[in-house]
């Protein structure tokens, strides 16, 4: 570490601690041990899951070839990074997945600069190319994936400009000019002097950030993430007077966490939003590792006990769907999100997981099953909100 006393040293160790806090908050507000845990595993169906897809619009979206989402055209499902390392650039096991990535057929993978400071973007890319992958637009190039990434709205940031500064600092660790997805990660809800009655809620300016970052061509399309009705009715009212069109807009969405999201779920497609779905196995709850007999290690044993007990009679109809159609009960979980026309991107911290995961695409349930599968939910209580409320 550089130990001179220069005001730039010291601004960029003071910057660091930021992101270091930052860094922290965002996985303490997810599940603690969410980037921690090894959730499930299984190789699943050996056969390419896109062998099976058929390209026509009016089959279910786990059917598809691929989806529009703004003016990209993606694979039913993604890839998220937050249960690959955070604390590297470099990783063997990252590489692996990546290249599962290219052999399944998968096109699009989401990270955020919160991950590990930045940390994430640059493993991605690291990755990418040790996988032979490229990240870009080019969406009918095998070659390439579309990369999505998050703007971070923490108290520090009070001008719209550092949307712009943190966009071009994702591109550059990504290695583009131009990032195909840019969200913003979450709504300005960190308020450090709320307690006090004073609050500084920015998400206006934040909002005129992401306008330049598409209308400079920074970003080819604009997001955000775990934003409720209101605030989602909002940001499409400001932006859309831009000239900007939000295309999406990514929540925590699983069968055992959906029906307190139903008014954001119908704003979203009254306004052509695509949702994009994080915790789709509810943070490894419908993955069909855990149960009464067999639960998690210590702490996840304690945070998720009472609701894989009070999940077990949905899992059971999801083992015996999974056993009829040969596929996990993990698979059985994300194939139900893409039946809800929604973009699933569970995580996978090896090849073996990520492989289990994609074997998701390629069939759907019948809508009696969706049908079965729901009403059983609807009986029990639902998964953990991850710290964010939908407003």
């Amino acid at each position: 570490e550089c130990k001179s006393k220069n005001p730039t040293n010291i601004r960029t160790k003071y910057n660091r601690m930021k992101l270091n806090i930052l860094s922290l908050s965002l996985v303490m507000a997810l599940e603690p041990t969410t980037a921690l845990q090894n959730l499930f595993s299984g190789w699943g169906n050996d056969k390419n899951p896109l062998s099976s897809i058929v390209s026509s619009s009016s089959q279910p979206s786990p059917m598809r070839e691929r989806v529009d989402l703004g003016t990209l055209s993606v694979s039913p499902m993604g890839l998220g990074t937050l249960n690959l390392p955070i604390d590297k650039e470099v990783d063997e096991e990252t590489t692996g997945v990546m290249k599962m990535v290219k052999e399944c057929g998968v096109n699009f993978v989401d990270t955020a600069e919160a991950y590990g400071f930045g940390k994430s973007e640059s493993l991605l890319q690291n990755a990418c190319n040790s996988a032979g992958l490229s990240i870009g637009t080019q969406v009918d190039d095998p070659n390439f994936i579309v990369a999505a990434t998050k703007f971070a709205p923490v108290p520090w940031r009070t001008e719209s400009q550092t949307v712009v500064d943190a966009c071009k600092a994702s591109a550059s660790r990504l290695g583009v000019e131009q990032i195909p997805l840019y969200q913003i990660h979450f709504p300005d809800i960190i308020q450090p002097f709320k307690a006090f009655g004073r609050e500084n809620r920015k998400d206006e300016l934040y909002w005129e950030g992401l306008a330049e970052c598409y209308n400079s061509g920074l970003a080819a399309n604009i997001g955000v993430s775990n934003y409720g009705p209101e605030t989602l009715l909002r940001a499409q009212e400001a932006l859309s007077k831009k000239g900007v069109p939000i295309v999406s807009n990514q929540i925590n969405l699983s069968l055992m966490r959906y029906r307190s999201s139903e008014k954001t779920l119908q704003v979203c497609e009254d306004l052509g939003i695509k949702v994009l779905s994080y915790f789709p196995l509810a943070n490894g709850l419908l993955a069909g590792k855990y149960s009464v007999d067999t639960p998690p290690s210590f702490p996840k044993s304690i945070t998720m006990k009472k609701y894989y007990e009070d999940a077990e009679p949905v899992l059971k109809i999801m083992r015996r769907i999974a056993a009829e159609k040969e596929k996990t009960v993990a698979q059985v979980a994300i194939n139900w999100v893409m039946c809800k026309d929604a973009i699933p991107i569970p995580g996978a911290r090896s090849v073996t997981m990520a492989k289990d995961n994609f074997g998701a695409m390629g069939w759907a349930l019948s809508p009696d099953e969706v049908a079965e599968l729901e009403v059983a939910a609807s009986a029990v209580g639902e998964f953990s909100n991850g710290g964010f409320e939908l407003v």
